[in-house]
């Protein structure tokens, strides 16, 4: 009655199993006996048997060889414990046991293929940027054997360095003004490295407002009304870190100290109040962002007695500041 009940319970080991290379594998048997065997055969061939038909301790360790050593978890239970290896893909036959009733279960040993897909990045694909350095990030990698990920960086499409990160980010040194782009991909625990991403740059720079364009506009009825004047900001370029905010400087009498007001971003437009007919004015734009402030971009606006024709213009979120206006 014993023997005609013994067999294999279970077995981890399948024909859809697969391995990473290089990493601390382990194939279950567990038995309804203590009495179990592990064969190996192919381009390794060793044995290892536990228990005979008396029961063992639990824990009882075994090395079958270098590479595999067999641990008795409980009397009908064992783990076959190995780093896989690529030599072993396809070519190893891992075999359990059970000794009373000769019954048995086998796999053989398959190594997951080489990474074949890239990493993510999202564009713009840097966060953190400050004087001296930026945070590389970049989406989780769906390969299923991933040890590290590989960054290549390119100075002034130079190639720079080849970096390690066993996470999705990297900080990295860079110096203002200079283009850096950087690529990922992935690598396995045998090496094998996967195609790299697509390729992201940056240019880690303080913005400058290329253009500012002045119209005034709203002429009251009454000559000696003041008038407005509309304000659009020519964006920067977008490959530099986003900016924060234009501080905008407007004189509206060389004798009155000037006027700063700030836009933050992305509000790009705003309309001055109380401009005074015949009087010019100058008005001046300075960007910033996290690695400082650019330049100053300045232009200035001759306000006609009477209303010139409206200019077209592509308008964002707008602000209304009243200007100061003085009498001579």
């Amino acid at each position: 009655f014993h023997i005609a009940h013994s067999q294999i319970l279970s077995f981890s080991c399948t024909s859809s199993t697969r391995f990473c290379p290089n990493v601390p594998s382990e194939i279950t048997c567990d038995t309804t006996t203590p009495a179990t065997t592990w064969d190996l055969s192919g381009n390794i061939d060793d044995e290892i048997t536990f228990g005979g038909q008396d029961p063992v301790g639990t824990n009882e360790t075994s090395d079958v060889n270098d590479d595999f050593t067999a641990i008795k978890t409980d009397n009908t239970s064992s783990i076959l414990k190995f780093t896989s290896q690529i030599e072993f893909n396809n070519s190893l036959t891992v075999k359990c046991t059970e000794l009373v009733s000769g019954d048995s279960n086998s796999c053989i040993i398959m190594i997951y293929d080489a990474p074949s897909t890239s990493p993510t990045i999202p564009i713009p694909g840097y966060t953190d940027i400050s004087f001296n350095s930026v945070t590389l990030s970049w989406n989780p990698s769906t390969e299923q054997c991933i040890d590290h990920y590989n960054i290549t960086v390119t100075r002034n499409n130079m190639n720079l360095a080849d970096m390690i990160s066993d996470t999705t980010s990297y900080v990295y040194p860079i110096d203002r003004g200079v283009e850096y782009c950087f690529t990922v991909s992935v690598v396995d625990g045998a090496n094998r490295r996967g195609p790299d991403s697509m390729s992201q740059c940056l240019t880690a720079e303080v913005p400058e407002v290329p253009d500012i364009t002045l119209q005034p506009t709203n002429y009251p009825d009454n000559p000696d009304d003041p008038v407005e004047v509309f304000i659009n900001i020519e964006q920067p370029d977008s490959y530099r870190p986003e900016v924060l905010e234009y501080i905008v400087i407007h004189d509206v009498n060389i004798n009155i100290t000037p006027t700063t007001i700030t836009l933050p971003s992305p509000t790009t437009t705003t309309t001055l109040t109380g401009a005074i007919r015949g009087s010019v004015y100058t008005i001046q734009v300075q960007p910033s962002n996290t690695l400082g402030t650019g330049n100053i971009t300045s232009a200035t606006v001759a306000v006609p007695s009477v209303e010139p024709p409206p200019i077209m213009t592509s308008m964002s979120s707008s602000m209304t500041i009243t200007m100061s206006t003085s009498t001579a």
